[in-house]
């Protein structure tokens, strides 16, 4: 007898499977790589062993593409406010994240949790697990990290969705 949650994970692997014939038909390819395979960079680049890796999963975020990435930040981060030049989505995979105006308190997004970054709003993001991985995910590039400017708004802030367990 199946379990109720065995069903829908065979259910993904048929679809996914499904999905890659009809790719594999139309002459596309589905890469699958291990976790030793995976390219990491830095997400911003210009700061170094201070910023976060970031490893893109598919797009290229220093080109115009849509892009997923993973994101890992060490304990204890936080960046100095900042804007993006593009609206990004994020989702806690493990940690405890916070993003949000930079005077706001901390709200701890565990995983599952997910928000929405919109673009030219300014912010700070801050992990506070031993572990903190992120996905995220644009819809065009490049993904730029930008100091705050005189057209930097808070007006509207990050809109997010913190998973309760």
């Amino acid at each position: 007898m199946f379990s109720r949650k065995l069903i829908p994970t065979l259910f993904l692997a048929s679809a996914a499977t499904l999905a890659n014939a009809d790719n594999h038909s139309a002459g596309s390819l589905v890469e699958v790589m291990s976790a030793d395979e995976v390219q990491w960079g830095y997400l911003n680049p210009l700061r170094g062993v201070l910023s976060p890796g970031a490893a893109d999963l598919w797009g290229d975020r220093t080109s115009g593409s849509a892009t997923g990435m993973l994101v890992r930040f060490k304990k204890g981060f936080e960046s100095p406010p900042h804007i993006h030049n593009i609206t990004y989505r994020g989702v806690v995979i493990e940690g405890m994240m916070h993003n949000d105006d930079p005077t706001a308190a901390k709200m701890w997004m565990p995983p599952g949790s997910f928000w929405t970054q919109p673009a030219g709003e300014d912010h700070t993001t801050a992990a506070d697990g031993e572990t903190n991985l992120i996905y995220l995910e644009i819809d065009s590039g490049p993904y730029l990290v930008q100091p705050l400017t005189k057209n930097s708004t808070t007006a509207n802030g990050p809109l997010t969705c913190t998973l309760i367990t």
